[in-house]
């Protein structure tokens, strides 16, 4: 982290929001505030210092993007006294962003936004004034799906949001280490969260690009499919318009899942200083029910999105 980048990023995201405010380029308010938000992030954790080399070879950039899918363990011993995360977020953010793109370019994007609108309006709480300002949005919603510097947009907040998620599993996972006694700095902790979660995003972008082009759009679920194509879990048993709530659970049950959480708790344990298989897989397994647990919360608050 360096706090130069920091002030270039919190500085960068003001002249967005203001040119966005303005009506320059409408639509990118959001990405602005983000983009301040991050800066203030960076130069904040710029003051974290990362452990001692202690001598230890630094492994490159391609050899540890390259390794983690065969020698995970050989890059998180590495990663213990060089921890990085960059690069990987970079290239996570650009898949995540590419697959977007991709989906809405495949299914058009007239679909996708009626699709959301649609469902919006299905939703329990929503009275017949908000009905008429969600319905007053279609048009707009329309237009920002095909309006290319809002998709751009788009894809600068994808990164900024990973850079905060990756910060707060990072905290939980240095927190809960040294709860249960062991040692992980904050810099291992949040290496181990970025190159755990690299492969499966990986191999999650390229399974459903190639999906989302041999499968019949007509078939696609517009929101469902935007998240995963992908059927390695259970949710096939249940319709989710009958039972949104089992069908998520259900979903949670998941090989790319399971592959993410052996990573993980093998990050924990080979990049901290002092950190056991217990506490790694404890503190992988609770991050993991805290996170089905918000998208239960989800499905029973917003069950038409699914169906």
């Amino acid at each position: 982290m360096n706090r130069l980048a920091g002030i270039v990023l919190a500085a960068l995201g003001l002249l967005v929001a203001i040119v966005s405010i303005t009506g320059i380029l409408p639509g990118l308010t959001s990405t602005g505030v983000l983009l301040i938000l991050l800066g203030g992030l960076v130069i904040g954790l710029s003051f974290i210092d990362k452990p001692e080399t202690d001598g230890a070879e630094r492994m490159s950039t391609p050899s540890t993007l390259g390794n983690i899918f065969v020698s995970p363990t050989e890059v998180f011993r590495n990663l213990r006294r060089h921890p990085r995360w960059l690069v990987a977020v970079l290239i996570m953010s650009a898949l995540s962003a590419t697959y977007t793109n991709l989906f809405v370019e495949r299914l058009g994007a007239e679909r996708v936004a009626n699709y959301t609108v649609d469902k919006s309006l299905e939703m329990s709480f929503v009275n017949d004034e908000m009905r008429k300002g969600i319905e007053a949005t279609r048009a707009s919603t329309i237009a920002d799906a095909k309006n290319p510097v809002i998709r751009a947009g788009q894809a600068v907040s994808g990164f900024a949001m990973s850079v905060f998620g990756f910060t707060f599993l990072a905290l939980v996972f240095m927190l809960f280490a040294m709860a249960m006694g062991g040692s992980l700095y904050f810099w291992q902790a949040f290496a181990a969260a970025v190159y755990a979660y690299f492969p499966y995003s990986v191999i999650r972008f390229v399974l459903n690009t190639l999906v989302l082009h041999l499968k019949d759009p007509a078939e696609i679920h517009p929101i469902l499919g935007q998240q995963t194509l992908i059927q390695d879990n259970l949710n096939f048993l249940v319709l989710p318009a009958d039972n949104p709530i089992f069908y998520t659970l259900l979903g949670a049950i998941s090989l790319l899942a399971f592959y993410w959480l052996w990573l993980n708790a093998t990050g924990l344990k080979n990049a901290g200083d002092k950190v056991s298989g217990s506490i790694a897989w404890t503190a992988t397994i609770g991050i993991y029910l805290f996170i089905v647990i918000l998208s239960v919360i989800a499905a029973a608050i917003f069950p038409s999105f699914i169906s």
